[in-house]
């Protein structure tokens, strides 16, 4: 380091809060100090406030410093301590924006699934009341409701082989409309 740009007096008027005897102390130990935090620091700006507050905290423990040789390595500390703590609080800030983030998101994309969810059973039940009067029934009771063939058969009258037939028209139909559909919104999605 370069030859000290005060004396003995300066420092002893610098430590009862002589405000010349700072200021050359600050005009000294600035730029070095500066460039030693910028190191640090992302900005510029943060690395003169850190500076900055480091002189002030000099300057209110001013008393705590022995000697002038102390004031550097005091200045050191102090500034070391300072960009510690905010880097901690761009890394809080910085988690912090992430967890906001994948919430958002996670929350985004479980709407866009009930609203998808909401609009297909609305298609769903939209297709069904498209199909003839005794196939509608057959197809909720077994789609819908979990009846078996047999069941249905002993509820509507019906053999188990046309309650079968009918399902299977529904089924085609209902699949068929739907596939129709589906193939119309994910085209019209290609073109947006």
């Amino acid at each position: 380091m370069k030859r000290k740009a005060f004396d003995l007096d300066t420092f002893v008027q610098f430590q009862s809060g002589d405000e010349i005897a700072f200021r050359q102390i600050f005009d000294y130990y600035q730029p070095i100090l500066y460039r030693k935090v910028l190191q640090f620091c992302r900005l510029g700006a943060e690395a003169e406030e850190v500076t900055q507050e480091a002189f002030v905290q000099l300057f209110l423990k001013r008393g705590t410093i022995d000697q002038p040789d102390g004031i550097y390595p005091f200045l050191l500390l102090v500034s070391k301590r300072l960009s510690i703590s905010l880097f901690r609080k761009h890394v809080l800030q910085e988690t912090y924006k992430s967890e906001v983030e994948a919430t958002w998101k996670e929350e985004h994309l479980q709407t866009q699934q009930e609203i998808a969810y909401r609009e297909l059973h609305g298609l769903v039940h939209e297709t069904i009341q498209q199909l003839p009067p005794q196939q509608q029934l057959l197809y909720r009771m077994h789609k819908l409701e979990n009846y078996s063939y047999a069941e249905i058969a002993g509820q509507v009258g019906l053999s188990k082989n046309t309650v079968r037939n009918h399902l299977n028209l529904a089924c085609k139909f209902v699949r068929f409309r739907l596939t129709k559909i589906i193939g119309m919104i994910v085209l019209l999605g290609v073109f947006q």
